[in-house]
């Protein structure tokens, strides 16, 4: 059965993550990281309860949604993760979730997928249309 991380505990596992790819941490992101229950959880774990939070549901706010995906990108786990932020964003665009979509876009554009259309100059969760737009665009090339 799958596990859900509470905000905080979305929170310190992006930190622990950041942590096991050598970024540089402020005194209070190595405070959060030392008291974490977490931080003895494998890291690959870590990410598999994020995950399988996210695909069973378990994450019903939105809020909760951008937590675990921003928590996610902290993994810098392209490789495996692209497949199921391709998969979210279609789960948010179907219910039109804007701030999850822009979320994860941004998830996407640092794994290097092409989710921004080339002549955007800015990014911002509130260009509500163009993250929409942008989303149901890079979402055409997988159909």
């Amino acid at each position: 059965m799958a596990m859900k991380l509470t905000m905080y505990q979305l929170e310190e596992a992006a930190y622990i993550f950041e942590k096991a790819n050598g970024y540089s941490h402020s005194a209070y992101e190595k405070k959060i990281i030392s008291e974490s229950q977490l931080k003895d959880i494998n890291v690959a774990e870590l990410e598999h309860i994020i995950v399988d939070g996210l695909n069973s549901r378990l994450y019903k706010i939105e809020n909760e949604r951008i937590s675990a995906y921003w928590s996610l990108l902290k993994t810098g786990n392209h490789l495996l993760l692209v497949d199921n932020f391709v998969k979210w964003l279609e789960y948010e665009l179907k219910y039109e979730n804007k701030n999850t979509i822009f979320q994860i876009l941004v998830a996407l554009d640092a794994f290097g997928e092409p989710v921004f259309h080339k002549d955007r100059f800015g990014r911002d969760a509130r260009d509500f249309e163009l993250n929409i737009r942008d989303a149901k665009h890079y979402l055409s090339s997988f159909h």
